[in-house]
């Protein structure tokens, strides 16, 4: 996907894996919480002088969850020691992009090919390096080097200054149509709606809010430009207009409705995914692998968990698909109503989620056997086929691991079946003419856990 345009603190960075938020962890108790180093961090003493001890990048570290200012600077104590950090070297700054700029992973090549856009606003950290071309970079993500051009940001962005933008009547402000077009609005899936006549070059309008909502995801980029466009709202209507097609009397903010009314969450480890009973989608070979990216997430419940005796708190997130830990080229976890615990993941920023219900609610949930009628209905309706069992010996049936059952299957014995995939436990069989083994998925309810077979054990009627 490309980057889209973002202006408020941290979306572009968010699709390119730059950690657009403070890099902290979910408060765990009162008295300490897990933060990570995000530069090379000197340790103070409590009067600000240096005590000649350093932190390295990314490292976790234990603080007391209040800064403390020391000599008109904010730092972290570190719980339980005489030790203190810049608050800089860990939640980072907030700077406005003044500049069209890339991201630098050294001072000759890229991290990637996205464009960071001009008036965006991104968190930096720590104070900038020197590199070998001469020019000062600041570091804005990682693990992965990331660095953008000092030159292409402007100053610290002090917070007060973004929260104001609450004020309607200071982001009020009139637009002029510089090219025919005509006003939208947004129907149920968030796709722009034309509304009314084409508008005339030099109409003017009032507009109350600048914002990149799902109406810019569903407009296609300008392959030019690189960036997708933010929409003006027309003050007293429910239309909008694309910025593309205005010029503003003056600037207002720009309001990245992902980064505002949204939860992100990483992946700092492999991470297994749950559907909605709380049984495993993924196997032990293959979940969602542990990456730099933030990913959005729309919901906190409890699910109960059979295998376990207990309810756990998942989040739900909103991408269809995740890289997984596959060894395979493009593979991915298809997220199809699928979950992961709360406890399996890091919390990067947003929103922090309440959870929707209680371990109690979550467990009733699952003994109505609702959760498992909710699972088995997300699952798109197939053609359904007939297969015949066609070795001598007998089939095997198997689980969603690989594990199989003996089940007497004679040859000729019927099946039905609804379709035939490469599976995530395909590579613990013997492939088939050079190609992994393909299994057919039974059609039928109650199955049981064993409802795949292998396609070199049957053959498919006509």
């Amino acid at each position: 996907m490309k980057l889209n345009k973002r202006l408020t603190t941290i979306s572009a960075a968010a699709l390119m894996g730059i950690a657009p938020f403070a890099s902290k962890t979910v408060q765990a108790a009162n008295v300490s919480i897990t933060k990570t180093t995000m530069h090379n961090s000197a340790v103070y003493d409590k009067n600000g002088k240096s005590t000649g001890k350093t932190y390295s990048s990314y490292q976790k570290i234990t603080v007391d969850p209040d800064t403390v200012e020391i000599n008109g600077s904010q730092y972290y104590k570190l719980t339980g020691k005489n030790q203190y950090i810049k608050a800089t070297n860990i939640d980072g700054v907030k700077r406005t992009v003044e500049h069209n700029a890339y991201v630098y992973a050294t001072s000759t090549r890229r991290a990637n090919s996205k464009l960071v856009k001009k008036g965006t606003t991104i968190v930096t950290y720590g104070g900038s390096y020197k590199f070998k071309n001469g020019k000062r970079y600041y570091r804005v993500g990682g693990p992965a080097k990331q660095y953008v051009k000092v030159a292409n940001l402007g100053d610290v962005v002090k917070d007060k200054n973004i929260n104001s933008t609450t004020n309607t009547a200071q982001e009020e402000t009139t637009v002029t149509v510089t090219s025919p077009t005509k006003l939208v609005v947004p129907d149920k899936y968030g796709n722009p709606i034309s509304s009314g006549k084409t508008l005339a070059v030099g109409t003017k309008f009032t507009v109350d809010r600048l914002e990149y909502n799902m109406m810019s995801e569903n407009t296609i980029q300008d392959d030019n430009r690189g960036v997708r466009p933010s929409y003006y709202h027309i003050k007293g209507t429910d239309k909008w207009i694309n910025e593309d097609y205005v010029k503003a009397t003056k600037k207002i903010p720009n309001h990245d409705i992902f980064g505002e009314q949204s939860t992100y969450i990483t992946f700092n480890k492999d991470t297994d995914v749950y559907k909605l009973d709380g049984s495993l989608q993924t196997t032990n070979d293959v979940k969602i692998r542990k990456q730099l990216g933030t990913f959005r997430v729309d919901k906190l419940m409890y699910i109960w968990v059979p295998s376990e005796n207990k309810a756990e708190l998942f989040y739900h997130p909103v991408a269809k698909k995740i890289d997984s830990t596959s060894k395979k080229a493009n593979s991915w976890i298809n997220m199809n109503n699928s979950y992961v615990k709360a406890s399996d993941v890091e919390f990067s920023g947003g929103i922090k989620l309440a959870p929707s219900n209680t371990p109690e609610e979550a467990k009733a949930f699952y003994d109505s056997g609702e959760a498992t009628k909710q699972v088995e209905a997300s699952v798109p309706s197939q053609e359904v086929k007939q297969v015949r069992v066609s070795i001598d010996t007998g089939a095997s049936l198997y689980d969603d691991q690989g594990n199989a059952v003996a089940t007497g299957l004679k040859k000729g014995t019927p099946l039905a079946v609804v379709k035939l995939e490469t599976t995530s436990f395909s590579d613990k069989f013997p492939q088939q003419n050079g190609q992994p083994a393909k299994f057919y998925k039974l059609s039928g309810k109650n199955l049981g856990k064993y409802n795949w077979i292998l396609a070199s054990e049957v053959t498919l009627d006509n």
